[in-house]
């Protein structure tokens, strides 16, 4: 059994006021009664749990993180495409290049963090000095403090250097001496690097039961080696995850799943491939992407269709031979485009024809009240592609059907790890025999060949960005590497494509059309801009470059 972080009571820090009657009420815990036992203590721990976030808070009306959002991070990228949901973020401000300190892509995430941290900062207070059992305190303790560089590395990874707090802030007593500036890009990522190290010392290697879900020493070291990896610490980032690798990969403790489609499929979880998940279950914590992502029409209930895959993204999945058809694939068919393909690709994308919970999905123009076809307005695809991958394909796609989603959501994989050591490695002292193992497992697991021997630098980076855009896609990745190699402007600077198809002459025709345009200023977008509601308040916060 999986642990849920659900609290069943509320957790009160106010005593009585009576002074003849201290009681306790029966749905509060006091102040001291939650430091006293290492229980209760781990209630408001699991609290801080039951607060993780799949991705950014993204300013939609859903109010939910992005990973579960009907707007995604792949719809700030060239993955995916907005669908017809109206004020959606990604189509309303982040296509225009209008969105500013005033009105932000992720408004709620710079007040959403800190209050997480302030939790944790509490929890991290008041545990080191109670009366329980110390090995128990330890435990605890590092699960804050990876908690806390969980929630800080979502404010890094936005704004760049932020304000690091790791104390209670109170105004009442503090007065403005609770106002921090920002600390740099560099003391953020040494904050964080710390914070890991001494995580990982603390954490054990793996739970078990209920338990199962909480951090481990895997977890904080991915972070660590995601975060160095973000900064261009080359040799760090390797030397971090290969000491996963190294540790606990190998099926140690982690290993590849050997199924890609099934590796996201909810009797599935928690399998040797997952580091770390955010916890959901069904009608209990429940996400509803099943809805905010789905195929529009279709017998069991229809989507929202508002993420869907875009041309761009599809014509990067490689033919059986390992190439794609720019790269002059020998299985590449004009006029049966979708044929031989890499397994990736079937797991992932519904394409026309496609076969979905048991009926095809065309998505080609010219079939009678289809709302499945491609178009530009109204209820519909924009791409002529829908999400396979993540999506439970027994659920259906009303609300109703959609809250029986409890699937987990996988923040961290082995998968991940083996392409960040590859990267880094590779990026610190080239393609030596280690990088071309590590993005190889990779390969191997979805059926390609091999990387050819003898590439250049430059040429295995070019490989093994193409691997994390097939391997990741869906899943939140690109929206932080297309920034953090600074080729966003590049990638903007042309249109982003869908396939329309018609039937002419009983042969199917395949037109690449533009469906999508985004001005990208790199003078500014590679980082987000810090709410002006977070600088009014807070005189010692400096915008981030060109906001103002």
């Amino acid at each position: 059994m999986r642990l849920l972080f659900i609290i069943a009571i509320i957790i009160s820090f106010t005593a009585c006021s009576e002074k003849n009657l201290e009681i306790v009420p029966r749905d509060r815990l006091s102040d001291a009664t939650v430091w006293n036992d290492a229980k209760t203590a781990n209630l408001f721990l699991n609290d801080i749990y039951n607060n993780l976030n799949a991705g950014p808070f993204v300013t939609t009306f859903t109010n939910q993180p992005s990973e579960i959002s009907n707007d995604p991070l792949d719809n700030f990228t060239d993955n995916t495409c907005y669908g017809p949901v109206a004020g959606i973020t990604s189509a309303k401000l982040f296509d225009p290049g209008s969105y500013s300190p005033a009105e932000s892509l992720f408004h709620p995430m710079w007040g959403n963090m800190y209050d997480r941290i302030r939790k944790c900062n509490l929890f991290l207070e008041k545990v080191a000095g109670a009366p329980f059992d110390e090995a128990d305190k330890k435990v605890m303790i590092a699960q804050a403090r990876f908690l806390r560089a969980y929630f800080y590395k979502m404010l890094i990874d936005l704004y760049g250097g932020v304000p690091l707090i790791t104390k209670v802030l109170n105004n009442n007593v503090d007065g403005d001496d609770i106002f921090y500036p920002r600390n740099s890009y560099e003391e953020c990522i040494a904050f964080l690097q710390t914070e890991c190290d001494a995580a990982y010392a603390d954490l054990p290697l793996t739970w078990t039961g209920k338990d199962i879900g909480r951090a481990t020493k895997g977890a904080a070291l991915a972070l660590k080696g995601e975060a160095e990896l973000y900064a261009g610490k080359w040799e760090q980032a390797a030397a971090t995850n290969k000491k996963i690798m190294d540790e606990m990969g190998n099926g140690i403790v982690y290993d590849l799943f050997p199924d890609y489609a099934g590796l996201f499929y909810a009797n599935n979880e928690n399998n040797e491939e997952v580091i770390f998940d955010i916890q959901f279950a069904p009608n209990i914590k429940t996400k509803r992407i099943n809805q905010y992502w789905g195929v529009v029409e279709l017998p069991k209930g229809g989507g929202w269709g508002a993420a869907c895959p875009t041309h761009d993204l599809v014509e990067e999945y490689e033919f059986i031979d390992g190439k794609t058809a720019a790269e002059g694939s020998a299985y590449y068919d004009p006029a049966k485009p979708y044929e031989n393909r890499e397994k990736r690709f079937y797991a992932s994308i519904i394409y026309d024809g496609s076969i979905w919970r048991g009926a095809p999905v065309y998505t080609r123009l010219g079939i009678p009240n289809n709302n499945n076809e491609i178009r530009q307005g109204g209820n519909g695809g924009r791409t002529g592609y829908f999400i396979k991958k993540l999506q439970d394909s027994t659920i259906g796609s009303t609300a109703a059907q959609a809250a029986l989603d409890g699937t987990n959501v996988i923040v961290w994989r082995y998968a991940e790890v083996l392409l960040n050591y590859a990267e880094a490695q590779n990026e610190a002292v080239g393609p030596d025999q280690s990088v071309y193992d590590a993005v190889n497992a990779v390969r191997a697991r979805a059926g390609q060949p091999d990387l050819p021997p003898g590439l250049s630098k430059e040429a295995m980076r070019e490989k093994i960005r193409h691997e994390r855009r097939i391997e990741f896609a869906f899943e939140g990745k690109r929206f932080y590497d297309i920034r953090r190699w600074k080729i966003a402007e590049q990638i903007f600077s042309q249109p982003i494509h869908g396939m329309e198809i018609k039937e002419e002459n009983g042969q199917l025709v395949y037109n690449k059309i533009v469906i999508r345009n985004v001005h990208f200023d790199p003078s500014k977008h590679y980082l987000q801009p810090i709410p002006q509601v977070a600088i009014d308040r807070n005189s010692k916060l400096v915008q981030n470059p060109n906001y103002n």
